[in-house]
């Protein structure tokens, strides 16, 4: 008996051994990590990375020391996304993360026949434009953080701004499925609130005249909104739109609180270094051994209220106290 208390405790004390050991080649061992940036010139694609290296670093992962990051940023180039993600497949990276949806659809059609775990963040409609099927299941070899805030939620505050409000401009390019979908659901959310929409989307082809198409919206509108849009929230394009509606006296809503910083109006937005940081936990789990099809996607935990008073002074607009105590960000 005394024996085969011996060996059982011989066999746990390995046991416990391997496991420690395990544990340590999990945290010492390099893992290849493909990052798919879909541009540089959005200030927020650049705070979602850093947050999510801090992530990372947090939770003892860094890059040239168990993490071989090879980050790729395709400027906004389709076709440079699908063959950035296929020579990383072919690299046999061990994930995949990306930062914008048309970086996760390029991953996602890369990866139809060797299905590497993807990690998205800063998309900004994950189920409608199919990268997931839900947030519970995203029924494929994906996961990540959205960085969706509900129109509904910010056309709530914007008419706390706005209470007088008739007539809603919504534009967007329709090269990027993100834009047209919000651009869409902003259209059916906004007579909810006693807005008549007028949306103009126009492809990319067309920013030439862009100048022209604000203009024409400025002339028949109370504000104008831009949705997801990686296009048009470019800072030259965005210089444009605001320059053109200034001229107008008409402001401007966005979804991201640097755009508040360059001019706009106001926008209720994810915090993007924020989203970066959330990602860094499915992507622990999946360096983990965790299957990313069991890792559930994810909202925004934190959401903001940016607001530029020095705008809304410039435009005659009287915001109320009980609106200023609610902004988390204030541009003056």
């Amino acid at each position: 008996m005394k024996k085969y208390l011996k060996c059982m405790a011989l066999i746990s004390t390995l046991m416990i051994f391997y496991l420690f050991c395990f544990g340590c080649q999990t945290k010492n061992k390099e893992f290849r990590i493909g990052v798919l940036q879909w541009t540089e010139k959005i200030h927020a694609f650049n705070q979602t990375y850093k947050g999510v290296l801090d992530g990372l670093k947090d939770k003892g992962y860094k890059k040239g020391v168990n993490l071989d990051i090879d980050y790729k940023n395709v400027e906004q180039d389709k076709e440079l996304a699908l063959k950035t993600a296929l020579d990383f497949v072919k690299k046999r990276v061990d994930l995949i993360l990306t930062l914008g949806t048309g970086s996760t659809l390029a991953a996602l059609k890369a990866t139809e026949k060797k299905p590497i775990p993807i990690v998205f963040s800063i998309v900004g409609a994950p189920k409608a434009t199919g990268i997931i099927r839900n947030y519970d299941d995203s029924g494929r070899n994906i996961t990540g953080v959205s960085m969706k805030v509900e129109v509904k939620e910010q056309f709530e505050m914007l008419k706390e701004i706005l209470p007088e409000m008739e007539k809603l401009g919504i534009i967007y390019c329709t090269e990027m499925p993100q834009a047209v979908v919000t651009g869409k659901e902003a259209a059916a959310a906004a007579p909810g609130l006693g807005w008549k929409p007028l949306t103009v989307s126009f492809p990319k082809r067309d920013l030439p005249e862009l100048d022209k198409i604000v203009n024409l919206v400025a002339k028949k509108v109370d504000a104008i909104y831009i949705p997801t849009d990686p296009i048009l929230d470019s800072p030259e394009n965005l210089e444009t739109i605001i320059h053109i509606s200034d001229e107008h006296k008409i402001p401007v809503v966005s979804v991201s609180g640097k755009s508040v910083e360059d001019g706009v109006l106001m926008a209720v937005h994810c915090d993007f270094y924020e989203i970066g940081r959330q990602a860094a936990d499915p992507m622990v789990q999946i360096i983990s051994g965790v299957n990313v099809r069991t890792i559930r996607s994810q909202r925004p935990i934190i959401k903001k209220l940016s607001l530029n008073l020095k705008k809304a002074r410039n435009l005659n607009i009287k915001i109320k106290r009980q609106v200023i105590l609610k902004t988390d960000n204030i541009i003056d």
